[in-house]
C-alpha cells in the first residue's frame, strides 16, 4: 500500500534538508537556494535552468539567442557577444559587429588601434571629408576640403563660386528652388548659337561625372505669371559652349566630363522677366539597351512600384543591339537596331508601353512586349502601343527598328510607360466626381442645342484664366466630354479645397489643339495615337484604358458606327434588351447609357443628354428614351475606346506634360479639329 503524497512529500523534504544541512549533495546534484536538484552533465547548473542539460557548460554561452546552449548546438563561440562567431571575427575579444577593418589586413580596426569611422562608409574619420556623412566617393567638386554631401554652402550660383550639383551613384535626383530677382549672377546674356535675350540675372550650377549619364533637368512647376526662366546646358564656360537650352525642359546623353548648368532669366522686349523657379534634375547611368545590359524600368532587381509611369527618349540609330530581326508569329521585318528594356512585377497591372506620335519622316519604331527571351514569347506588339494586362513576373519591352522595303528607318523616339493596378483601390477613382458633373451640367445646361461649338459657358480654370465657350450654351461632343472633366474638377476643389489641381496642366492644353494639348487629344487624332478620351488621359498621365466590360459608371468612351461616324460620350450604365441598367457588365448586355451632346441646333432638340447606346448585333430594340443604334462592339480599342480618370493624387506626367517630360514637337502647332462629319451629332431617334 503507498503512502499518501502528503507523507512522501514531507520524507523528500526531509533528506533534502539532510543534504543541505551537511553541504553534501549526492552525484549528479547540485545545492540551489539550500535545496540539493538535478544537475546531470555536473556543470553546476541546475537541469531546470541549463540550456543544455545534456553537456557541461557552466558558462552557459548561447551566441544566437536561441534559449539553446552553444555546447549543445554545435555553434561556435562567441567571446566578445558582438554576434560574429569567433572564428570568423576579425577582432574575437573586442566588440565589433560591423567588423570594420580600413585597411583591409584581416584584423578589425577595434583591437588594432585603428580610428572610428562614424558614418560607415570605408573612411576613417581623420581621412573622410565628410566624417559624419556616407560618402565612400569622397567627392569634392569646388576642392575644398569639404565633401559635397555635407559642404553647408555649395557655392553662390557664380562661375567663379557656382551651386554645387552632387552626383553620386547609378541614380541621382537633385532638386532646387530659388528666385533669379536675387540672382548674384548677370554675366551671360545670350548662348550662341541660340540668339535669345537671356540678359537678365542667373544663377550657375556645376557637376561633374564619372561615366556616361542621361540628364533630364526640367523645371518642376509652372512658372507664375510674368517669370520666365529657361535653362542651359554649357560643356564650358570659357569658350562657352552650349550643348542644349529649353524653356523649360531636355534630355540630354552626358559622357564623363564637367558641365555647367545656368538658370538664366529671358528678357522680352526689354522687360527682364525674373522670378522663381523649382529646378529638378535626374542623373541616370545610361544602360546599353542590350539582352546582357537591358535598360531597367525602376530599380535594378525590383518589381515596380504601381501606380508607375515611366519617360525614356533615345535614337535608335545609336543603339548597341541588332539581335532581333523578327518576332513570331509575327512576321514583320524588325532587322533593325534596338533598345532592350526589362522591368518585373509582383502583382496583377494593367500596362501600356506607347510612343510619343507622330513620329519624325523617315522613322519607324516599333513596340514589343515579350515575357521571356529564350525561347521569345511575344505577349504584344504595335507600331504606336500596346495595352496588356500582366500578371506578377519579369517582361522585356524591345523598341526596334521596322526594316521592311528597304532600309531600317532608324532615328529618336519617346516612350512612355503606363502600370496601374488590376483594380484600382476607390480612392484613385474620379468617377464619383464625374457622375456629380453629369448631374450638374445636365440641370443647368441639358439640351439647350447642339452646333459644331465649344461648352454650354464660360468656364474658369481655377483662378488661372477662363476657357471660354464659342457659341453658347449650344455644344459638341468631344467638348461635351471636356466640359464634364472641367466640371468634375471644379466640384473636386470646392469639396477638398485643393487649388492645385489647376496647375497639373496650362490651361492651354483645355482650350488649344497642339500635340501636347489635352484638348487635341480628346478631339480624336489618329497621327497623335489618339482615339478618344480614354487615349488621351493616359497620354497625359491622368488615366489608364479599361476593357468595356470592366467599366464603371463615370469612364469614357468613344464609339464607333457602322456608318463611318463616331462620338464622344461618359458612361453611366450597362444595358440589357429592355434598357434595364446596370454598374457591371454581365451576358445579357446588349449596350450602354450615355451622356454627351448631339441632336439639334434648337433648345429641346439637342444637346447635353441621355442616349441609349445598342451594338449593331442587337439591331432596333425599344428603350426607355432616345437610342443611338448601330454601335460597333469590339475589343481593340479602336472602334470602342474605354477608359478611366483617376483622381488628382494619382495623375502622374508624362512627356506630354510641359514641366515633366520630353516634349514632342509641334507645342504651338494646331494639330487637330472638330470633324462634324465623323462626329454625327444625330442619332437614331433625334428630332430633325
Amino acid at each position: 500500500m503507498s503512502a499518501p503524497r502528503p507523507l512522501i512529500l514531507l520524507l523528500c523534504m526531509s533528506l533534502c534538508a539532510a543534504c543541505s544541512e551537511d553541504s553534501n549533495c549526492q552525484v549528479g546534484q547540485v545545492l540551489v537556494d539550500g535545496v540539493c536538484v538535478s544537475d546531470g552533465d555536473g556543470d553546476g547548473v541546475a537541469d531546470s535552468e541549463d540550456n543544455c542539460p545534456g553537456e557541461s557548460n557552466p558558462d552557459q554561452a548561447d551566441s544566437d539567442n536561441d534559449g539553446i546552449g552553444d555546447a549543445c548546438e554545435g555553434v561556435d563561440l562567441d567571446a566578445d557577444d558582438d554576434g560574429v562567431f569567433d572564428d570568423e571575427d576579425n577582432c574575437p575579444n573586442d566588440y565589433n559587429p560591423d567588423q570594420a577593418d580600413s585597411d583591409n589586413d584581416g584584423i578589425g580596426d577595434a583591437c588594432e588601434g585603428v580610428g572610428p569611422d562614424a558614418d560607415d562608409d570605408g573612411i576613417l574619420d581623420d581621412d573622410d571629408n565628410c566624417p559624419n556623412d556616407y560618402n565612400p566617393d569622397q567627392a569634392d567638386s569646388d576642392d575644398d576640403g569639404i565633401g559635397d554631401v555635407c559642404e553647408e554652402t555649395l557655392g553662390l550660383g557664380t562661375v567663379e563660386d557656382p551651386i554645387i550639383i552632387p552626383v553620386q551613384g547609378d541614380r541621382y535626383i537633385y532638386t532646387d528652388a530659388r528666385d533669379t530677382t536675387e540672382g548674384p549672377s548677370d554675366r551671360f546674356d545670350a548662348y550662341p548659337p541660340d540668339e535669345l535675350d537671356e540678359s537678365g540675372p542667373e544663377f550657375v550650377y556645376m557637376f561633374d561625372l564619372d561615366q556616361e549619364m542621361a540628364v533630364n533637368a526640367r523645371i518642376a512647376t509652372p512658372e507664375p505669371e510674368g517669370v520666365d526662366v529657361d535653362l542651359h546646358l554649357l560643356a564650358s564656360v570659357e569658350p562657352l559652349t552650349l550643348l542644349s537650352r529649353a524653356n523649360d525642359q531636355f534630355d540630354e546623353f552626358l559622357a564623363p566630363g564637367r558641365y555647367y548648368f545656368i538658370m538664366d532669366t529671358y528678357v522680352s522686349d526689354g522687360t527682364e522677366m525674373p522670378g522663381p523657379y523649382t529646378l529638378r534634375m535626374e542623373f541616370a547611368r545610361q544602360h546599353n539597351g542590350t539582352l546582357t545590359d537591358p535598360v531597367p524600368l525602376g530599380e535594378p532587381d525590383t518589381a515596380l512600384p504601381v501606380p508607375y509611369v515611366y519617360t525614356d527618349s533615345r535614337d535608335t540609330s545609336l543603339a548597341a543591339s541588332d539581335v532581333f530581326d523578327s518576332y513570331p508569329p509575327d512576321d514583320l521585318d524588325e532587322s533593325g537596331p534596338e533598345v532592350i528594356y526589362s522591368f518585373s512585377l509582383d502583382q496583377p497591372v494593367r500596362f501600356t508601353a506607347e510612343l510619343v506620335c507622330p513620329e519624325p519622316d523617315g522613322v519607324d519604331i516599333d513596340v514589343h512586349l515579350l515575357g521571356d527571351i529564350e525561347p521569345l514569347d511575344l505577349i504584344k506588339r504595335s507600331d504606336k502601343g500596346v495595352y496588356a494586362e500582366l500578371t506578377a513576373g519579369d517582361y522585356f519591352l524591345v523598341l526596334d527598328t521596322y526594316a521592311g522595303g528597304g532600309a531600317p528607318r532608324v532615328g529618336p523616339y519617346t516612350l512612355d510607360v503606363a502600370v496601374r493596378h488590376m483594380e484600382a483601390p476607390a480612392e484613385q477613382s474620379f468617377r464619383p466626381y464625374i457622375l456629380a458633373a453629369v448631374e450638374w451640367l445636365y440641370d443647368g445646361y441639358g439640351i439647350l442645342g447642339y452646333a459644331s461649338a465649344v461648352l454650354t459657358h464660360d468656364i474658369a480654370y481655377g483662378d488661372l484664366g477662363t476657357i471660354t465657350a464659342t457659341d453658347p450654351p449650344r455644344t459638341m461632343c468631344v467638348a461635351a466630354t471636356l466640359e464634364v472633366i472641367l466640371t468634375a474638377i471644379q466640384i473636386y476643389e470646392d469639396d477638398t479645397g485643393d487649388t492645385g489641381i489647376w496647375t497639373y496642366l496650362p490651361l492651354r492644353s483645355f482650350s488649344r489643339l497642339g500635340s501636347n494639348d489635352l484638348k487635341a487629344h480628346i478631339w480624336v487624332n489618329h497621327e497623335l495615337n489618339a482615339g478618344g478620351t480614354a487615349d488621351a488621359l493616359r497620354h497625359f498621365g491622368m488615366g489608364m484604358t479599361v476593357p468595356f466590360e470592366q467599366m464603371r459608371p463615370g469612364d469614357f468612351i468613344n464609339l464607333n458606327r457602322t456608318n463611318g461616324t463616331g462620338h464622344a460620350v461618359t458612361f453611366l450604365a450597362f444595358i440589357d434588351i429592355a434598357g434595364l441598367e446596370s454598374d457591371t457588365w454581365h451576358e445579357d448586355v446588349v449596350g450602354f447609357k450615355y451622356f454627351s451632346a448631339q441632336g439639334g441646333y434648337d433648345v429641346g432638340a439637342g444637346g447635353l443628354d441621355y442616349r441609349y447606346a445598342v451594338f449593331s448585333d442587337f439591331g432596333s430594340p425599344e428603350m426607355p428614351y432616345n437610342r443611338d443604334l448601330n454601335i460597333i462592339y469590339s475589343t481593340n480599342q479602336v472602334y470602342l475606346n474605354t477608359g478611366t480618370l483617376y483622381a488628382p493624387d494619382y495623375w502622374l506626367p508624362t512627356s506630354r506634360v510641359p514641366w515633366s517630360g520630353t516634349l514632342a514637337a509641334g507645342l504651338d502647332e494646331d494639330v487637330s479639329f472638330f470633324d462634324p462629319v465623323y462626329f454625327d451629332g444625330r442619332t437614331t431617334d433625334d428630332i430633325e
